[in-house]
Parts: structure tokens; C-alpha cells; sequence
């Protein structure tokens, strides 16, 4: 396993001009491609990280959060061990029970979730993609995004980055496979095709939580000239999980693999039939260099899932995106100037009837129809003052638009949404101002933004029983550095975001026992430090080297004088969260090390009354990588030690009025082993 690489490490990527770097015509998934986004991404004024490929691909992927927790400032945790990921950043989606709200997933640049950035981390699949972005809050806006969280970008292999054939085979525990075909070919008339086939089983520590997800990812491009090239991609999954679901904290100590009883005599689920997503994305370079993108996605969801109720769900989203980068000269400073436009829309359908597992006939409690749509328009221009010393200013401007109509077909039906027709419209002005300021040497930067950021509530929740909900709004002022080369770097930022109207949830009044709802929290307060350390050194008489690299997160989040709970601490994330990968390399090819995760105590519910215990567990990885990559074997031990923990937890808001089955337990000690031929 190599460690985690900034965006400085092995490369001068000193930014003297805007320019973007050609080489050989548009080429994506490319190492030009990704020198040129290292280069791209220091001219922003915000923390942005990269994760290539070669930095996971040493050890076992399950999912998102195998690459994601050895990014600062991310949050990512699989619940009991499974493939999805619940993910946060900067605490963004915090009451969300899963999956990720408030971030922008994207592919090249398109959406690959929902109109309303409510998305699942399972669509993110690691061996997608040639390399990840990740752009932390107003550093989206790039992409149109202004959430709080920001955007996780999927920059997608291609026959330039992954020419040839690869066959990666793994094995573990709990009879956890995964299998994973992929190829590539560039043809001589300017076509070039990708495809890559995978399936990942397995029964899981737990009862009831068998998964297994099923992919085919392809993309095909075409060069019609040196300045043009269109891509087609498409992506077919499905997916089959058992919810093991929530348990105690008594039980989550004493004995992690049960499941919680309700799931467990539902036999709860969730199976898709084949979620299919396609995008078609042009791009042309104008002139030496100017650049010009347009895009289109579509996306079809179908599920069924079943726990305390059953659910069926269909959803279609679909959109249309461009984007213009201007380089130039402007009174002899170099000049970059982005400006885009987006418009998007989906509609879904939601029926809610009683589980199999009860007595008596099958009854449909609602019938929930609902639409959502988004227009975006962006630009940002930065300004070279002068060759070290760069001002960046922008805006996003948002007009959204939800709609639902509830069919409450009993009684019961209208429990969990009020029966009806709603619609509501938002919008908002996001604006920016940053700096970026190259001090010297070591490729150090000093940078610094303030910004605005904005989110409605999704096209479902936006319509409680205590009334429609307002758009989240926050004020964010980050500032920080980065730097050094691939024997010491660094990238630390502090940020501090005053937010109105924090989508979370609040007890029914009157009713403290009732499941919560969806509310609007008037004031918060999110502050965080996001440290990234790597480095590199030599062993003494040893051959080879020891790599390093240390991801540390500090989530200070609060109520601001809350008529109800004060000053407490937001729940849900923990305060202090690092991981620590020590990874020594051989000449001939042989490689192993240890990670450390670590994470303090944090509060599971509003009221502070109830709280999920600190944990630290220790993984080792051992491999070898044969000369030219022709195959690569190595074994992965998760939790040697066989801590038993709470990796995540429901968001609650009184523990003293609710169930308190409430705790996801971690991966309890497993092994894998993996190898990886090529050709």
C-alpha cells in the first residue's frame, strides 16, 4: 500500500500561467491529464486533494472509504463493515442515516447521483476511476457546486491511462470475493474503448449482512480532430444488501455480529434491478489555449427495500451541463476566467406498503410522487497580480424548484410525511474572494477564501409535518497552506462556517418518543482543521525506503444558542479522527507496513446524553509488485487486534426518549488476499 500523495509530491508544479497542458490533443485519464489537474487544482484558494489509483490499489478495496479515510478533513465509514460508506465533509449531511447529502458526486465533472445531491457512496466505485478529487466546500464551485461539502470528482480510466488487459482477483473472511475484469484499446482512426467488469460478494461478520454488487463500466471516445473529442459513458450496477441495521451499545461490546431483531426477522434488504447511468461529454480546445466542455447525463434508479416497512422506488435524473475556461493575457497578467451553466431534473416514485413479515393481507400505506430541478450558472476569474500572487473571484447563483403529492392510502400512510401536494422554491447567490500566494520555496502556497454556500432540502423531505423546510445556508472562511516535495509535504487548512438553517431534525412537539423529523436549526457553528503530512525517508543500511503519510481531522460542531439544546455538540462525527500509514518499499518490489485509525468519543444524540466510545485499531499490509507491473499479490489484515467498536452511529436527538439501538459495528478481525495480473 503506498501512501497518500499531495498535490506537490514528485512534480514542480510551480504555477507560472493558466494555460492548460496539451499534449497530443485532449487525452483524459492520461499522467499529462493528471499533471495538469495537480497544476489546476493549486490555483484554487481552498483545501483540494488528489487520490490517484496507485495509492489504494496495493491493498483490499472494499469501497469509497478505503480511499477516502486517508483524506484530512473527510469523513467516511462503512457501517458493519458493508461496501456503502456513510460520508461527511466539513459536516456536511450530518443526520443523514447513510450515503452522502450535501457533497456533489461526480464523473469528469457530471453528475452521477441525484438532482438534488442526495447520493449514495455506493456509485462511487474506487476502480472507476483513474484518480479522485476532492474539493472541499466553495473549492466545487469549479464544477457549479456550492454546497457545504462540496464535490467528489471521479476522473474516468480511459485506453490512454489503462491500454492492455488486468485481471484482480480477492479473497477473505466471510467468504468475501471480488473479481474484476478491465481492458483497453486505442484504434487507429482516432476510437478508443474502455470496459471493466466487477463482482463483489460476500456474507459479512454480521447476521444478516450479505452484500453484493455487480458493475459494468465502459466509456468510448472519439478524436475528430486534435482540438476535439467526445466520450460515451455507461454504467450498469446492481445491487443486493441485508441491513443488519443498529444495535446497543451493551451489544456492540459484547458481541458486534448480532443483528438488530427487527432486521433481523424482516430479513431486511435493499435489491436494485439494474441501475443504469450514461453521460456523453465534448470537449474543444479553442485557440492554444481555451477550453470548452458540454455535457449530458441520464440516470435510472430502480429498488425495493424492506425493514419495519417496504419500500419501492423509481427515479429518473437527467441534465445538461456546460463549461468555458478563458486564458489569457489581461494588462500583462495572466488571466483565467470559468464560467458554466447546468440545468438538471428528476422525478421519482415512492410506494410504502406493510412488510412481508406481518400478519394479514399486503396493504400500500402511501404513494409518494416527487419532482425536483436545478438551474446553476457560475464563473470565476483569477487574477495573477503578479507571478507569485494570485486574487480569485466568483459567484454561483441557484434557482431550485420541489414538488411532491402524497397519496396517504390509510391511516398509517401519512405518518411519515403529511398527505397532500406541496411545492416550494429556492434560490440563492453564493459568492467568493480568495487568495493564493506562492511564499517561496518547497512549492509552498499560503492560500485563504471566503465564501457563501447553499442547499434545499430534497425533493421528499422538504415537506414535513412542521411545515416546508428553508434552504441551508452557511458563510465560510477557510485559510491554509500547502507544499514540499516527495520527501516532506503538507497541506493544513482551518475553516470556520456560520450556517442558518442546518437541515438536521428535532422531536415532534408535544411527542419527545416519536421517530424525529426534519427541521431547520436556525444557527450552528461548524469549525474544523484538516492536517495532511507524507513524506518519505531512507532505511540506513537497508535497502529501500519507508513512506508515510498522516491524515488528521479536528470537527468542533455546534448549536449556537439553541432555545432547546444551548451549546451542545452536533452529533453523529467525532471530534478527532487520524489515520496513520507506514508502508516500507523494497527495490526488488516487496512492500508492507501498518495503518493506525484512531478516533476519539463523539455525542450520538442532540441532547449530549448518550455517547459512542473512542476507538484505535491497527491493520498491516504485505505485498509484492513485480518488475513493470506485470502482477502484484499481497494480504491485507484488518483490526489485528479484534477491537470491538462503533464505527458510526443513527443520529438521534434525545437518547433519553428514544430507543438507543442506535450503534454500527466495525469490521471485526479479517483477512484478505488479492492478486492483480496485467498484460
Amino acid at each position: 500500500m503506498t501512501v497518500f500523495t499531495s498535490l506537490c509530491v514528485g512534480q514542480d508544479l510551480e504555477v507560472t500561467n493558466f494555460a492548460p497542458v496539451v499534449v497530443q490533443g485532449l487525452q483524459h485519464g492520461t499522467d499529462a491529464d493528471l499533471m495538469s489537474a495537480q497544476r489546476s487544482l493549486r490555483n484554487i484558494p481552498g483545501n483540494v486533494s488528489i487520490v490517484q489509483a496507485s495509492e489504494f490499489r496495493d491493498a483490499e478495496v472494499m469501497g469509497v472509504r478505503d480511499v477516502l479515510s486517508r483524506v484530512p478533513g473527510v469523513y467516511a465509514q462503512n457501517p458493519s463493515g458493508q461496501i456503502s460508506a456513510k460520508v461527511s465533509i466539513r459536516g456536511s449531511g450530518l443526520s443523514a442515516s447513510s450515503g452522502m447529502r450535501g457533497i456533489r458526486l461526480l464523473r469528469d465533472g457530471l453528475p452521477l447521483g441525484r438532482a438534488d445531491d442526495l447520493g449514495e457512496s455506493i456509485y462511487a466505485d474506487p476502480f472507476g476511476a483513474s484518480y479522485i478529487e476532492i474539493f472541499r466546500g466553495a473549492s466545487s464551485l469549479q464544477y457549479g457546486a456550492a454546497t457545504l461539502g462540496g464535490a467528489i470528482n471521479l476522473v474516468s480510466p480511459t485506453a490512454y491511462s489503462h491500454p492492455g488487459h488486468e485481471l484482480r482477483v480477492d479473497g477473505g473472511l466471510n467468504n468475501y470475493t471480488r473479481a474484476q475484469f478491465r481492458a483497453g484499446k486505442i484504434f487507429e482512426n482516432g476510437l478508443d474503448a474502455y470496459a471493466s467488469v466487477s463482482r463483489v460478494n460476500g456474507d459479512g461478520f454480521r447476521q444478516n449482512s450479505a452484500h453484493t454488487a455487480e458493475r459494468f463500466y465502459g466509456n468510448v471516445g472519439y478524436r475528430f480532430s486534435p482540438e476535439s473529442e467526445g466520450r460515451l459513458h455507461i454504467t450498469l450496477e446492481r445491487y443486493h444488501v441485508d441491513m443488519p441495521g443498529a444495535i446497543t451499545l451493551d451489544q456492540l461490546q459484547s458481541d458486534p455480529s448480532v443483528a438488530n431483531p427487527t432486521h433481523l426477522m424482516a430479513h431486511a434488504q435493499i435489491r436494485t434491478t439494474p441501475r443504469w447511468h450514461l453521460a456523453y461529454q465534448h470537449d474543444w480546445l479553442l485557440g492554444l489555449s481555451d477550453k470548452f466542455s458540454l455535457g449530458t447525463f441520464h440516470t435510472g434508479t430502480k429498488f425495493d427495500s424492506q425493514t419495519q416497512l417496504g419500500v419501492h422506488y423509481d427515479a429518473v435524473d437527467y441534465g445538461v451541463s456546460m463549461r468555458h475556461e478563458i486564458n489569457r493575457e489581461l494588462s500583462g497578467h495572466d488571466n483565467q476566467f470559468i464560467w458554466g451553466a447546468s440545468f438538471s431534473r428528476g422525478t421519482s416514485h415512492n410506494q410504502t406498503h406493510t412488510p412481508d413479515y406481518w400478519p394479514g393481507a399486503f396493504m400500500q400505506l402511501e404513494s409518494i410522487d416527487a419532482a425536483r430541478s436545478t438551474v446553476e450558472l457560475f464563473a470565476e476569474n483569477s487574477f495573477k497580480v503578479s507571478p507569485d500572487l494570485a486574487l480569485i473571484a466568483g459567484a454561483q447563483a441557484t434557482w431550485a424548484r420541489r414538488r411532491t403529492d402524497n397519496q396517504a392510502l390509510t391511516p398509517l400512510g401519512s405518518l411519515s410525511y403529511p398527505a397532500g401536494q406541496a411545492y416550494a422554491n429556492y434560490s440563492g447567490f453564493n459568492p467568493k474572494l480568495g487568495v493564493v500566494w506562492d511564499v517561496g520555496g518547497d512549492n509552498a502556497q499560503i492560500f485563504a477564501n471566503i465564501s457563501r454556500s447553499f442547499e434545499p432540502p430534497n425533493s421528499v423531505a422538504f415537506h414535513t409535518r412542521a411545515g416546508k423546510l428553508s434552504a441551508q445556508r452557511a458563510t465560510t472562511f477557510e485559510i491554509g497552506t500547502r507544499g514540499g516535495d516527495a520527501q516532506f509535504g503538507w497541506d493544513l487548512a482551518l475553516y470556520k462556517s456560520w450556517l442558518k438553517d442546518e437541515l438536521l431534525e428535532m422531536p415532534v412537539p408535544g411527542n419527545p418518543a416519536a421517530p424525529p423529523m426534519a427541521y431547520n436549526v436556525a444557527s450552528t457553528r461548524h469549525t474544523g482543521l484538516e492536517l495532511g503530512l507524507h513524506g518519505e525517508f531512507k532505511t540506513g543500511a537497508v535497502p529501500g525506503k519507508i513512506a508515510w503519510n498522516l491524515a488528521y481531522t479536528w470537527n468542533h460542531f455546534r448549536f449556537h444558542n439553541n432555545e432547546r439544546y444551548g451549546n451542545n455538540a452536533l452529533p453523529g462525527i467525532p471530534e478527532h479522527l487520524a489515520r496513520l500509514d507506514l508502508v516500507y518499499h523494497h527495490p526488488d518490489g516487496f512492500y508492507g507496513g501498518p495503518n493506525f485509525e484512531f478516533a476519539s468519543g463523539w455525542d450520538v444524540d442532540q441532547a449530549n446524553t448518550l455517547v459512542a466510545p473512542g476507538y484505535g485499531i491497527i491493520n498491516f499490509t504485505l505485498g509484492y509488485a513485480a518488475p513493470k507491473d506485470r502482477y502484484r499479490v499481497f494480504i491485507d489484515v484488518r483490526n489485528l487486534a479484534d477491537k470491538y467498536y462503533a464505527t458510526s452511529t443513527d443520529y438521534m436527538v434525545d437518547a433519553r426518549y428514544q430507543p438507543q439501538n442506535v450503534f454500527y459495528p466495525g469490521q471485526t478481525r479479517t483477512v484478505f488476499a488479492g492478486l492483480q495480473l496485467n498484460w
